[in-house]
């Protein structure tokens, strides 16, 4: 027989054949198929089904999900741990109350999703979750030995976002507005159009945070407003290390941009957009971007529009992905290109013109 990987085999009488081997029964079975791709289908179908759990599982969905939270506390950051814990409250385990785990297979997931894609939850807050679900799956597996049925789920593919952007025009409106009304939500606007900083990031920054002689900026924590669980549950505003490792970054200031801080700058105790030793929280400071996009005549959008108008502007000035990467907080360039590389009809036109220097 001829191989051609995934343990299948090219028989001598033309058909196909898979081999799996069956736990519990130390035993290889087959499946055959008229052609390659057939016979990888079947197996692919038998894997889903987990063909022999290694240990039987008597616990509910709910149980295997809190024990995997539980297990997961002590290594992530709070708010992921909140956040955790939110989806799981509020969609899977109501979903999936009462369910066994040992039931819980590929096709409880579809149903799930579809569940959710008719409550009109995003794309990426459905993936998410059953990321968690698979991730939890995984832990049971590796740890209590149960079968892991949902280990080929397929992934939701998410629908990227119509990404808003200022305009030339309501940039200059925008630059204007600030320079008139000259208070602690235009110095924190203006920083963040020359920077790109996140909404929580900006909110913890103190003016100790900026070299103002080296003409650096030190972004080393951001402001969250998480669930605290306790007796009871409420949020309460926090301030933690940033989104990830990557967004612990030093960011170099141009002159002019030093200069203008210069004439907002406050004691190195105080935080930049508060102009007091107290921080402002988010949402707080989103209500005054707003009042201040409104008094420049620039339509309301979320504060997130000025971090991709400074990514925007950054290429289109010759800014390299790699340098907008790290200026940015991204993990990966890759991230960066997949969000702001995105070429004219223009540039395009230009570019495909120098091919005639091949003639």
């Amino acid at each position: 027989m001829s191989r051609r990987g995934n343990n299948i085999y090219h028989r001598t009488d033309g058909r196909w054949e898979g081999r799996y081997y069956c736990k519990g029964t130390r035993k290889y079975k087959s499946v055959y198929g008229k052609t390659y791709t057939e016979a990888k289908d079947k197996l692919e179908h038998l894997r889903h089904k987990a063909l022999v759990p290694s240990v039987r599982c008597i616990l509910s969905v709910a149980d295997v999900m809190k024990m995997w939270l539980e297990s997961r506390r002590n290594h992530i950051k709070e708010s992921s741990y909140a956040c955790y814990r939110s989806k799981l409250e509020f969609h899977i385990l109501p979903f999936f109350a009462g369910m066994k785990y040992s039931s819980l297979d590929v096709d409880a997931i579809e149903q799930f999703a579809a569940a959710k894609k008719a409550e009109h939850l995003s794309s990426k807050y459905i993936s998410d979750m059953i990321i968690m679900m698979k991730s939890a799956a995984k832990w049971a597996e590796m740890t209590k030995g149960y079968a892991n049925r949902i280990r080929y789920a397929a992934p939701i593919r998410i629908q990227p976002k119509e990404m808003t952007v200022l305009s030339g025009d309501e940039r200059k409106r925008l630059l204007k507005t600030i320079d008139a009304t000259h208070d602690h939500t235009s110095c924190g606007v203006l920083l963040t159009l020359y920077t790109g900083l996140r909404i929580g990031e900006l909110c913890a920054l103190q003016w100790k945070d900026i070299d103002f002689d080296a003409r650096i900026l030190h972004i080393t924590k951001t402001v969250q407003r998480i669930r605290v669980y306790g007796e009871e549950s409420k949020t309460a505003v926090k301030i933690t290390e940033p989104k990830s490792a990557t967004s612990l970054r030093v960011i170099p200031l141009p002159e002019f941009l030093v200069d203008a801080l210069a004439e907002y700058r406050g004691n190195g105790q105080d935080y930049i957009t508060s102009g007091k030793a107290v921080m402002t929280e988010p949402r707080s400071f989103l209500n005054r971007y707003k009042a201040l996009l409104k008094k420049a005549g620039i339509p309301s959008c979320k504060f997130h529009c000025i971090r991709h108008s400074f990514s925007t502007h950054a290429l289109q000035l010759g800014f390299d992905v790699k340098t907008l990467s790290e200026i940015l907080g991204h993990a990966n360039p890759i991230i960066t290109m997949r969000v702001y590389v995105h070429t004219s009809m223009e540039r395009k036109k230009a570019c495909m013109e120098r091919l005639k220097e091949m003639i």
